[in-house]
């Protein structure tokens, strides 16, 4: 609707994990640095957790985009399944589905193949999203998987992603042997002010190469306010903004727009009173 009053090939704050729009903070790049040399040196155990809507999808794209040479990789979305059904899925994202209901009988399949992968320098990469979900049964089932290995190296990578729910979730007493197994643990945490303003500036040139539209200073600190340097939350808030002044015919993004902007995304971001 705003796109070609402010000059933009597309809507540059799309709640969408796009990699095309991932900026990378210093806090990103580490994350992304860690996780990628923890796979690469087959570590087995990985963790990243963060608050939602902080980037961890989007970061997880853009891992396997680096990896994609190296790595054959299973993604699990939606990890509410029993560990039977968590092993069979995994077979069948690498593209060796094993019709079994033998809980051994698949996990020697896939040791099986890890270990062929292996042979050829291939790297086998389990990447299980919105883990805090996973029952105790299934994560206690990562645990088992994390012992395919040979004499030099671990057959299987496993990295675990989710909110901080999911730190509580390994503190359980009967998950203390899966908690001790883990070799990294990368945080993504909320941008501070200037990040958010340079967060916001990327954004909008790469929805077009001269936007014509501008942030004033306090309209920035407005939005890291309410969002709390959120990225889901500041995409949404942004969003608002550009309608609330593309309605108005305004080019420029005051505190006072991000203001009745908020007021209209009150439905989509809880409400937190700063004094």
């Amino acid at each position: 609707m705003y796109c070609e009053f402010f000059d933009f090939q597309e809507k540059p704050f799309n709640v969408t994990p796009d990699t095309r729009y991932l900026y990378l903070s210093p806090i990103h790049q580490s994350t992304l640095k860690v996780l990628q040399y923890g796979i690469e040196e087959r570590k087995g155990f990985l963790l990243l957790t963060g608050e939602v809507g902080t980037g961890k999808t989007v970061s997880i794209r853009a891992l396997l985009n680096n990896l994609k040479e190296s790595c054959e990789t299973s993604l699990i979305l939606n990890p509410q399944l029993s560990r039977l059904e968590l092993l069979k899925t995994i077979n069948k994202d690498f593209g060796q589905e094993l019709r079994s209901d033998s809980f051994k009988a698949q996990i020697d399949h896939l040791n099986e193949i890890a270990l062929a992968w292996g042979r050829q320098g291939k790297n086998a990469l389990v990447i299980i999203d919105e883990a805090q979900n996973l029952s105790p049964e299934a994560l206690e089932m990562t645990r088992l998987l994390s012992n395919l290995e040979t004499e030099n190296f671990k057959l299987l990578q496993i990295l675990l992603v989710g909110q901080p729910e999911l730190i509580d979730k390994l503190s359980q007493k009967d998950l203390r042997q899966l908690r001790q197994r883990i070799q990294i643990h990368a945080r993504l945490t909320p941008l501070d002010e200037p990040e958010t303003e340079r967060y916001v500036g990327y954004r909008i040139h790469k929805a077009g190469p001269k936007p014509c539209v501008a942030f004033e200073k306090s309209a920035i600190t407005k939005i890291h306010q309410f969002s709390r340097g959120i990225p889901r939350l500041i995409n949404t808030i942004c969003d608002f903004s550009l309608m609330a002044a593309y309605s108005k015919s305004l080019r420029v993004i005051t505190d006072k727009i991000v203001g009745l902007a908020f007021q209209e995304t009150q439905g989509e971001i809880p409400y937190v009173h700063y004094s």
